[in-house]
């Protein structure tokens, strides 16, 4: 089977770099997914869960955030602002942010100004986008300690979709 490159960086460290038999990858349209020969194609990202499956080893299963990706033939890079894989998730975080992410949306459409308004609100969906996209990893392929723990504080915390 052919590889692939995959190239995953973020402001903070590159999160990983290796050949792949396959990638896929949320985007603003739908996820797709790559292998070698893939048509080129810039594409943007939306947060989500994203995997791909290295040319040894398991299915590494991870969330993205907004960003691109390139692709070309032989290479996949995607760059964003933040990607986890889910050992490094915690459920209590996960929760913080989302409530914080809601706090963020009362006050973004408490604004006045429209422009000022427009820009918060786009910020505020992302974060809200990326807390539930680490909750449906967490849910999907965390440990069962995170799974219950998640499910607990989701109570908790009074997130319901």
């Amino acid at each position: 089977m052919a590889t692939t490159k995959l190239t995953i960086v973020t402001p903070y460290k590159n999160f990983y770099e290796g050949q792949i038999n396959s990638a896929t990858i949320p985007t603003l349209d739908g996820d797709i997914g790559f292998m070698a020969g893939h048509t080129p194609m810039i594409i943007a990202l939306k947060p989500g869960i994203a995997h791909y499956i290295p040319t040894e080893g398991e299915t590494r299963y991870f969330t993205l955030s907004e960003g691109f990706c390139k692709v070309d033939g032989n290479s996949i890079l995607v760059v964003c602002n933040s990607a986890e894989y889910v050992e490094e998730l915690s459920p209590r975080q996960t929760c913080e942010s989302y409530k914080r992410a809601n706090v963020g949306l009362k006050e973004a459409q408490a604004i006045e100004d429209k422009l000022a308004r427009d820009v918060s609100m786009k910020e505020v969906n992302q974060a809200l986008l990326r807390a539930k996209a680490r909750r449906h990893l967490l849910e999907l392929y965390g440990s069962d300690h995170q799974k219950e723990r998640i499910r607990i504080l989701t109570e908790e915390y009074g997130w319901n979709d």
